[in-house]
């Protein structure tokens, strides 16, 4: 099924909006996790193991990335608690687009941003910044506001 550019435009704003939301986990923003983010974005342009469709959403979020990421972060409310709502908010929204994608489409790219939330986790933490986050960040990480995808 086709969405529309509207829908399709706030989908770009999903990985924008996840990298905030998990690096504001702690109540902080940390320069490792944003450059992770970046970087995941980046990668996720040439990943082979998932369809030319997903690939092509990360070509085109990573070529706005850092204009969306820097707004984003401008407009969010400086209130730690304001700020989640928004942020949760925000990427709840996704859940209708992702419902009219093609459940296969749908499922991968739901997959790809819990995992690109893990990675923004596991950037600032543990020793030598491998691998470990806090208990916000967990908590964060599994996009709780996000639908899994029923039907296959």
């Amino acid at each position: 099924m086709k969405i529309t550019e509207k829908q399709r435009e706030k989908l770009l704003d999903a990985i924008p909006l996840i990298a905030a939301y998990v690096a504001f986990a702690d109540g902080d923003l940390d320069k490792k996790e944003i450059e992770s983010a970046r970087n995941v974005a980046g990668l996720r342009r040439f990943a082979s193991k998932v369809e030319p469709q997903v690939r092509k959403y990360y070509k085109d979020v990573f070529d706005q990335f850092d204009e969306k990421f820097l707004k984003l972060v401008h407009d969010l409310p400086v209130e730690e608690g304001a700020r989640n709502e928004y942020l949760e908010r925000e990427i709840a929204k996704m859940n209708p687009i992702l419902q009219e994608l093609d459940p296969l489409h749908a499922l991968q790219l739901l997959k790809s941003f819990r995992s690109f939330a893990a990675h923004v986790a596991r950037a600032e933490g543990g020793f030598l910044s491998m691998g470990s986050f806090g208990p916000k960040e967990a908590e964060a990480m599994k996009l709780k506001m996000l639908n899994d995808i029923d039907s296959l």
